[in-house]
């Protein structure tokens, strides 16, 4: 009797612990699912705020600062920002930054993560002295292309939330996206060290932004190196343009044959930077938009203008050999004060005018006698000096290449530019100017000294008028 008693009172134990601990795993999962569904309503809402810029600590109106340190060609990019924790950004490195831009690496890594803070940091993993300008661009793409899950429900899939200065919109197999882009241009072999990153500036957007009656308006400056071109448009954003410069209309090829290129942006506003040689009397810069060239949002873009331009018109609006239309600018450069000699080149910057005589043509190999056939050269420079008014200053500067010891190259550069003045002086036509001397040795490279063709352009006299 005892030993069935005990029986029953286990068997009655385990069924009461049993229901006991059913009800405990029922109210815990109804606990979790209130906590689930508490923290999805809570992270919709968030992501909501977000999208609205509500939320203050996810902002979508993007700001990006920081800058990026030149150290001997080593290349560290320093970055803040109001981003996500967690945003992958993409650096890249490219060379040729004014046209066919080409990455220096295409195996490298290249991406950082955002920390808490909005700071990303990357170092470029290259030493990049050999090369005279890169271009160092920090880009975020919404996508599918490694933005996590969360990011993407902050931004948008397409990045549509995105705002602000440095947004741009491009396009995948036909879907448009918008991305955050910022882009430096670094001279690794340069002096300077620091290089902000800068919000660009936007105008307000053309009243006709889009229209297929093009208008296009141009400011032309430019330096020892570049022309500039800042643009006006109503063309839509993401037009490619194309530049080159030609010493005349007969000339069949451009000065430099890979040209120059940029996009047009949000407001309409473009800006190229276009290399040249040498200024010519007669040269002009051409800038032009074919159908068929990369444009960013090619799919809207036919949807505008036509597939062959067609529907595009304005006085910039030409027919071209497929027989659509093109948009074609020409552009006059300011005509050079003198006359350059043969096999010289001529450069202005703003009133400043350098002729650059190779030592090829001046000097034999190390040597600061001038040769007999640099007669024929010097001969035809005082004939365009000779024409400038009085008080006119000039000064004729050495340069060599970095072979060799500093001081022997300092020495050689200003023994030259002695020659060069000696022999102006002796025809007594230039001596209504002022004229002064300097060598400069290896110190002031217009190229990198890594190749021959570097060299010897590095290796001249220069004859700079009006010097600032």
């Amino acid at each position: 009797m005892v030993r069935k008693s005990c029986w029953f009172f286990l068997i009655l134990a385990t069924i009461l612990f049993l229901v006991g601990c059913e009800e405990k795993q029922t109210k815990g999962e109804d606990s979790s699912r209130v906590a689930v569904k508490n923290a999805s309503q809570a992270d919709g809402k968030q992501k909501e705020e977000s999208k609205n810029n509500g939320d203050k600590k996810i902002p979508t109106n993007i700001k990006l600062s920081g800058e990026i340190v030149n150290e001997n060609g080593k290349i560290v990019v320093k970055g803040k920002s109001n981003l996500m924790k967690g945003t992958y950004v993409e650096i890249d490195w490219l060379d040729r930054p004014f046209s066919i831009r080409n990455p220096i690496c295409l195996l490298c890594e290249k991406g950082t993560v955002v920390d808490k803070h909005g700071n990303f940091t990357f170092e470029i993993p290259q030493d990049l002295q050999d090369h005279e300008y890169v271009l160092v661009t920090i880009e975020v793409v919404l996508g599918g292309l490694g933005q996590p899950e969360e990011i993407e429900a902050v931004y948008g899939e397409h990045g549509e939330n995105l705002k602000g200065p440095f947004v741009y919109k491009h396009e995948i197999l036909e879907e448009e996206y918008q991305k955050i882009f910022a882009s430096v241009l670094v001279s690794p072999n340069g002096k300077q060290t620091v290089y902000p990153i800068k919000a660009p500036k936007r105008e307000k957007v053309p009243d006709d932004y889009a229209s297929t009656k093009v208008w296009i308006d141009t400011k032309l400056t430019n330096d020892h190196h570049y022309f500039y071109v800042k643009g006006k448009s109503n063309l839509l954003e993401g037009t490619r343009l194309n530049a080159f410069y030609y010493s005349s209309k007969d000339a069949t090829l451009s000065q430099n044959w890979i040209g120059s290129s940029a996009e047009v942006v949000s407001d309409g506003t473009f800006f190229l930077q276009i290399p040249y040689d040498t200024i010519t009397e007669s040269g002009f810069i051409i800038i032009t938009s074919n159908p068929n060239d990369s444009h960013v949002l090619e799919t809207r873009m036919k949807e505008i203008y036509g597939e062959q331009f067609e529907k595009m018109s304005g006085d910039q609006v030409k027919p071209n050999e497929e027989g659509g239309n093109m948009i074609e600018v020409l552009l006059y450069p300011k005509p050079p004060i003198v006359k350059a000699p043969e096999k010289t080149m001529l450069t202005t910057d703003d009133e400043e005018v350098k002729i650059q005589l190779p030592d090829e043509i001046l000097f034999d190999h190390d040597k600061s006698d001038l040769k007999p056939d640099a007669q024929n050269t010097l001969n035809e420079l005082i004939q365009s000096l000779e024409t400038l008014k009085e008080d006119t200053i000039i000064q004729i500067n050495g340069h060599t290449d970095s072979t060799g010891d500093d001081q022997y190259n300092m020495t050689l550069s200003e023994n030259r530019a002695k020659a060069v003045e000696a022999y102006l002086r002796q025809s007594e036509k230039v001596n209504h100017m002022q004229i002064s001397i300097h060598g400069f040795g290896e110190t002031r490279p217009i190229a990198p000294n890594n190749t021959e063709e570097g060299k010897a352009k590095n290796r001249r006299v220069e004859i700079v008028i009006n010097p600032k």
